[in-house]
């Protein structure tokens, strides 16, 4: 009896079309191996827990910050092992900034790279040549671009639902020249808050009334569903909105300075591809991740099925970039200059929790002092949890 291979992805044709898309040519040349993939919601991707699927997935697709629950909690599989200095030397140069070393925690490998992205900028060419000679390079630009979309009926728009107004607050503070490092103590200094606050209202003030509520998923369907928004600053990219032959593209690039830094410190997302430690077939679905994430599948049927390839090799491939309408070299500065957010055990679930008290601050609920404060506290008392199980 053959070995059955069960995995775990993201409910978005980004997330499960390629894995998809490359099981015959696996299974074909390894006829003893059957793959299967099954899918979650984009929330539950995010936040849910994933000892919850350990029991019933060999393979999970997961996001960087859960490798701290992974190392405090034995949940996954250590794949360092399974990886030859040649190999780590490999991946390293094929990463797309710290995407490589995002998976890396408490001196283990918990997953390997499988999907790159970044929160970058994008808009509508038809739409913001009528109102603007260039793309904004800069967040007042951004702004002065709003307030010519207001008087033309049109709009910004940033996806500033929980998860992405906490993801945002990353993004500026870093952009600024103030990233929250893994190691602080504190969360933030009550003046970088107040500032991050600050850009963020002036920002939401000028968007569509409701990126408050939107994910990038919902932003890029408004986007081509209509001619009501013209750009989005900040949303991390996807590049099935550019693609060669839809009816309406979006055009990806670099995201806009806050600061001094330029595009640098956007918050890095993406997705790595882990295996459970309680799989029954450990080595066969190492072997497995370690053939999606080869950058020869990556910018050949990974790419074509619909993936975005966390390969460097794949995103600076200049066939690989035409079909994407210059979706990677548009977007590639940012991504590598990216940041990375902490990732210890207990951070994914105050994040959660800081979204949705930033989302509540930016609808007018509050005040910046509580809010501040609530943050520093909740960050401080996970951080003293995370180094008690440590």
């Amino acid at each position: 009896m053959g070995i059955i291979l069960k995995g775990l992805t993201w409910d978005h044709p980004r997330g499960y079309a390629p894995l998809l898309g490359g099981i015959p040519e696996y299974q074909a040349n390894h006829p003893e191996i059957t793959i299967q993939w099954d899918r979650r919601t984009l929330r539950e991707f995010g936040e849910a827990p994933i000892e919850q699927y350990l029991d019933r997935y060999d393979l999970l697709i997961v996001d960087h910050p859960f490798v701290g629950f992974a190392a405090a909690h034995d949940a996954l599989v250590d794949l360092a092992p399974f990886i030859n200095e040649a190999q780590k030397l490999h991946f390293a140069a094929d990463s797309l900034g710290p995407s490589w070393q995002s998976y890396w925690y408490g001196g283990g490998l918990w997953a390997l790279p499988l999907d790159a992205a970044t929160q970058v900028a994008s808009y509508r060419p038809d739409l913001l040549r009528a109102l603007s000679p260039a793309v904004p390079d800069t967040l007042d630009d951004v702004l002065h671009l709003g307030e010519k979309a207001r008087s033309a009926g049109k709009y910004i728009v940033v996806p500033a639902c929980p998860t992405d107004a906490i993801s945002l607050f990353f993004t500026l503070s870093a952009n600024l020249g103030y990233p929250i490092a893994e190691e602080s103590e504190r969360f933030v200094d009550d003046s970088v808050a107040s500032e991050v606050l600050d850009r963020l209202r002036a920002l939401i003030r000028l968007s569509h009334p409701r990126s408050l509520e939107w994910n990038p998923i919902q932003v890029y369907d408004f986007m081509i569903g209509g001619s009501e928004a013209v750009y989005c600053p900040y949303g991390f990219g996807y590049s099935n909105y550019s693609r060669v032959g839809n009816p309406v593209r979006l055009k990806f690039t670099n995201a806009p300075a806050a600061g001094a830094r330029g595009c640098a410190g956007t918050m890095l997302g993406g997705t790595g591809v882990a295996v459970s430690k309680l799989s029954s077939h450990p080595s066969e679905a190492t072997a497995y991740a370690k053939w999606l994430t080869r950058p020869e599948h990556q910018r050949g049927l990974y790419f074509r099925g619909g993936g975005q390839p966390a390969s460097l090799t794949a995103w600076t491939d200049s066939s690989v970039d035409a079909m994407a309408d210059g979706f990677f070299s548009g977007t590639l500065e940012t991504l590598q200059t990216a940041y990375l957010r902490p990732r210890f055990d207990g951070f994914v679930r105050f994040f959660e929790a800081a979204g949705i008290e930033i989302n509540r601050r930016l609808r007018g609920e509050g005040t910046d002092a509580l809010l501040i404060r609530l943050l520093n506290d909740r960050y401080a008392s996970q951080r003293v949890a995370a180094r008690q199980i440590a």
